[in-house]
Formats: C-alpha cells, structure tokens, sequence
C-alpha cells in the first residue's frame, strides 16, 4: 500500500541533475521532497530519483517554493547521503564545461565529483593544525622583476592574471609554494594542477615542509578510492584550503578560491580521455573567470596557448631579465660547425659522439653529473648488413631485426621471432651493423670510455628519480 505523499513545510521542490547522459535531457527535473526527507536533502547532496521507470542517481542542486512544471512531479525516492559535494560554483563550472565543449553535465560531473565512499564518509574530521602559518618569502620570486609584486598583489587580496617563466635549474616548487602561502594569509584557497603524479610528489614535499600536515590535501587516483574521496571530502568540508593533483583536481570544491595554479600547461596529460575531453587549463580559466580567482600558470617553457592569453592582455608575463635568463640557461654547442672543429674532427658532423661531445663529457665529469639524451630506447635497435647494408628484415613478417645485447640473436621487433643464424637476402653476407643505436648501447660505450665514471640508463623501461 502507498502512503500519502506529504511534501516538506518549507521550498518542496527539489531541482534535481539527473545522472543520465542523453543530450537531448541535459537538464534539471523537479521532484517533490517529502516531509520525512525535508533535513536531508541539503542542495549539492547526492539522491536517487525515478526516471523514466527506472530508479537512476542524481544531484540535488537546489531547493525551490514552487515548479514551472504544470503536472504532476514524482517524488523524490532516497537521499544517499547528505554530505554537500557538489557545491554551487562547481555545479556552475560542470554547466559551463559542458556547454564550452559540447557536452552533458552528467558526463562532467563525473570527472569533478569522485565516487562516494561511505567508509570515507563516516570517517570523523581529521585535527586543525595547531602550527600558525609562516610568512611568505619573498626570494624564490626574487630573480624576476614583477614577481615580488605579485606576491604582494596575492597577500593584499587582488587576482592577478600571470605567466610565469621558470628559470631553468631552479626547484620550480619553492615559488609555487610561496605564492599559496600568500593566498592562505590573504583568507583564501588556491587549486594547483600538475601534469603527473611525480610533480605532485615534489610540490606536496614542499608544502608540508612550510604549511605543516594538515594544511593541504592531494587529489591523485594513484591514493585509492577511500583515500581519494577522503581527501575531496576534507575540500568539500572546509577542512583545508589548498586542493593539489592531476586533472581531476581542477574540479576541487576549495572554498574562498583565490587562485588557480597549473604547472607546464602544455603536457598532454592534461588532456582529459573521457568525454567531453576537456583540458585542464581551460577548466581553471573558466572557474577563474567565474570565481575572481587569480591565475598563475607557470613552465620552463610557455605554451602557445599560454602566449596567446600573454598576448591578448588577459594574462601579464612574468619573467627573468634576459642578462638572467643567459646566465641561468645552459650553452648549446653543436658539433663540428665551426671550420677549426670540422678541421679538427671531419666526422664531427656525422658521428654519433664527436670528440667535441667526448671532450664536455669529460669536463663536465669532473664537476659532476652529466645527461646524455638519446633518441631512442634498448640496444641495438635496427641492424643492417655489414656487406651491402641491406637493412636486416624477419624471415617471416619483413619486421626490423633488433638486438637486446651485444651477444644475442637478432630478434625481430614486430613478432618477436628469433633470426638465428641470420643471412642477408640480398648478398648472402652474415655479418651484422648497428644503424640505430639505444641508450643501453650508448651507455656501454661510455662505460668503455670512461672506466671510472659509473653510468646509468633512465627510460620507460626505468625510470631513475
């Protein structure tokens, strides 16, 4: 038997988002609240509702005295929980990156609010931290000519619009960090994004270093469901003012933002994969522009699109002096362009390392670490004949042959079929040429070069911190 539907004493009707994708339905519904719901469904709690005959989830996004709707409205069925995760400035920021992207609400909301975790949720608040925060310095900004305006522009209350251009070899954390402090002394929050997980690690050392624990939080999907969700909750709750991450923590509902931050906005992990697909700089632009936020996005080298917001005055460029910025870079030499090296060495041009490059291992050995780049990954990673440099190919798919070590079988790279013994098609030749070289390869001929320097490979394979 169904109870009479007694709808709640005060604003009944609840406008709902409803978790359904279509297109042609990306809009709010309303529903009746009944009385026996009235206190807990607060706007930006999650409910559940039925549409269309089925029981689907959906957001609470607003609570109203009456509907434009002239039927009858159903009911609504079950708050999940009353905890408020989609606040009105993220509900807003959802409408507009669907609307900028053409896509639904539903599919936004879905990457700006985290699964729910009741576990998480029933978890108490953790502790305020008792340490005061320390003042923000003034040093780390000091080598470019706006930059301690800008920390006093953040501290006084002002959103200023910048780029910033990193000096190369400096620890990029320590400016960031300072300008979060100066948010936090001016009452506000600030969201800062970074392209992988790794970067998040250096700043998040950084911060706790002068905030203390408890003063930020880090939104990676890396921590785990309940961490993750613990970790947004803190947000949502007011409990911390300094949201950092990946992508994702550019939705982060910070209360009192007072700056969006991203560090070299032109990686492609900023990109989201899932629909609509869109990119992190421009969602903390558009939450910007909406929130007076300030915006401070910062690199070793800027972005097209971030010269774009530089020339059109929507952003002002803060960098080094160009005296610093010689000083700070490091000297690009190329081999063999001069007529006295090319006289000294004529294979410089062409040699895989000239004794130009040989000579500044050395030198530079001799102060400290040095970093060779190499093209490609592996070992030897195409061969050739050593008679008539026909490019050695796979008996049984035409794939290029590759070797693994110096003493291995040609194996090839497209169906992993070993080529043992090898001979060359074209002139019946054995032996075999390295045409492209790996870094483990490289390695090894520096280690012969240079017996007394240890050397190490970093590469997708193993990646050296």
């Amino acid at each position: 038997m169904t109870t009479a539907l007694v709808p709640a004493a005060q604003h009944p009707v609840a406008v709902v988002a409803v978790d359904i994708p279509f297109a042609h339905l990306d809009r709010p519904f309303d529903y009746v609240v009944p009385a026996d719901l009235d206190e807990q469904a607060v706007p930006g709690c999650r409910v559940r509702v039925r549409f269309a005959g089925q029981r689907v989830g959906g957001y609470l996004l607003q609570r109203v005295d009456s509907s434009e709707h002239v039927g009858r409205l159903g009911r609504l069925e079950r708050v999940v929980s009353n905890e408020v995760v989609l606040t009105p400035q993220i509900a807003r920021l959802c409408r507009a990156v669907a609307d900028r992207y053409a896509g639904s609400f539903a599919d936004v909301v879905r990457l700006a609010v985290p699964p729910r975790h009741a576990r998480a949720e029933k978890a108490g608040a953790d502790p305020a931290p008792l340490t005061s925060l320390p003042a923000a310095e003034l040093e780390p900004w000091s080598r470019y000519p706006a930059g301690l305006a800008l920390i006093e522009r953040l501290a006084a209350g002002e959103a200023p619009r910048t780029c910033w251009s990193a000096l190369p070899g400096v620890d990029w954390t320590e400016p960031i960090t300072q300008a979060v402090l100066a948010i936090l002394h001016s009452g506000r929050g600030s969201v800062v994004c970074l392209p992988d997980a790794r970067d998040v690690t250096r700043l998040d050392a950084t911060l706790r270093r002068y905030l203390g624990p408890g003063r930020h939080v880090v939104l990676t999907a890396d921590a785990g469901p309940q961490a993750r969700y613990r970790a947004f909750l803190a947000v949502a709750r007011g409990q911390v003012q300094v949201a950092i991450g990946t992508r994702a923590a550019a939705f982060a509902p910070v209360r009192d933002l007072g700056m969006v931050a991203m560090w070299d906005d032109g990686d492609d992990l900023y990109a989201e994969p899932r629909a609509p697909y869109p990119h992190a700089r421009e969602v903390l632009l558009l939450r910007a522009h909406d929130q007076a936020a300030a915006v401070l996005l910062g690199g070793f080298a800027r972005s097209v699109q971030a010269q774009a917001l530089v020339q059109s005055g929507f952003c002002a460029d803060v960098g080094a002096a160009a005296e610093e910025r010689r000083s700070a870079g490091a000297r690009v030499l190329v081999a063999g362009s001069s007529e006295m090296a090319h006289a000294r060495d004529p294979a410089a041009g062409s040699a895989r390392l000239p004794s130009e490059a040989m000579a500044a291992l050395r030198s530079g050995a001799a102060d400290g670490p040095v970093l060779v780049s190499v093209a490609r990954a592996g070992y030897r990673v195409a061969l050739t004949c050593q008679d008539c440099r026909e490019p050695a190919r796979c008996a049984h798919c035409q794939g290029p042959l590759g070797q693994s070590h110096a003493d291995a079988w040609p194996v090839c790279r497209w169906c992993g079929r070993a080529s043992s013994p090898w001979t060359c098609p074209s002139c019946g030749g054995r032996r075999l040429r390295a045409l492209i070289v790996g870094e483990r390869r490289t390695a090894e001929e520096l280690g012969k070069a240079f017996p007394g320097i240890r050397v190490r490979t970093s590469s997708a394979g193993g990646v050296v911190d």
